[in-house]
């Protein structure tokens, strides 16, 4: 398990996608950008999922918060199959 950060540009997504151990599962935030970036890296990936920002509000409430936090959150609920998702469209 490794922690980091990634541009949410198409090199160094690409990059980072092809570095990480496969199969590989993942979670995102569902952000402004989420749908660009989940289309992009839904091809590396065994799994993708979106997390329902409402759901995730409610069982991430705490007085710690921060970006690695709620990622740490995410792929806590991940791993332990509870995260909360979201439905995403097809791309096509």
């Amino acid at each position: 398990m490794s922690e980091g950060q990634v541009a949410a540009r198409s090199g160094d997504l690409t990059v980072w996608a092809k570095q990480v151990p496969r199969p590989w599962v993942g979670a995102l935030e569902a952000t402004l950008l989420t749908g660009l970036i989940y289309d992009f890296l839904r091809p590396f990936a065994l799994s993708l999922e979106v997390v329902h920002p409402a759901m995730l509000k409610a069982i991430a409430a705490s007085k710690k918060k921060g970006d690695r936090v709620d990622a740490r959150k995410i792929a806590d609920l991940l791993r332990c199959h509870l995260l909360p998702r979201s439905y995403m469209a097809p791309s096509h």
